[in-house]
């Protein structure tokens, strides 16, 4: 309903499917490797981003996330601040950030009349358009650990901007 919503939203399906090109190919082991010394994987990376965009979205627009897909989006982070550990394969997660975008992003926003009002949150003072820029910011800087972690797991990536036949 909301043009600059809508905007939001396409760039963050471009994020979306920027993410997608960097994991669709990768092996159940490179998803799971962590680097001496930390909890993040790639695939603990990108849950924790799924997760997130689900759980700032309901946050701020008191969308519900349906239940199976809370269950499959697990816990924010463990006792000692870590994101839990994902074993979730590149195909799952792909569908997993999927779900997220289309039953929750995509209906929270759809029926919004703008996207400046402040929501009432006892935590912090914010609004949908915050919310959307903190998202691409998140999408945008996790995406770039996943690039580098990928690289540091072997794995090279050829980024074009657009494919030509």
């Amino acid at each position: 309903a909301d043009r600059e919503a809508a905007y939001a939203v396409a760039l963050l399906d471009e994020l979306l499917e920027r993410l997608f090109d960097l994991i669709a190919d990768l092996p159940q082991a490179a998803l799971d490797d962590a680097p001496q010394g930390t909890t993040n994987s790639i695939g603990v990376l990108v849950l924790h981003m799924a997760g997130a965009e689900a759980r700032w979205m309901a946050r701020s627009t008191q969308v519900s996330i349906p239940p199976d897909l809370e269950q499959l989006l697990g816990p924010r982070r463990d006792a000692a601040g870590d994101l839990p550990p994902s074993v979730l394969s590149a195909e799952q997660l792909i569908a997993l950030c999927r779900r997220v975008r289309h039953e929750v992003t995509e209906p929270a926003l759809s029926s919004l009349p703008g996207i400046d009002v402040e929501i009432p949150d006892e935590r912090s003072q914010m609004t949908v358009r915050q919310v959307l820029m903190h998202l691409i910011w998140q999408w945008t800087y996790h995406s770039g650990q996943v690039g580098y972690l990928r690289r540091l797991w072997g794995a090279r990536y050829q980024w074009s901007l657009v494919t030509r036949g």
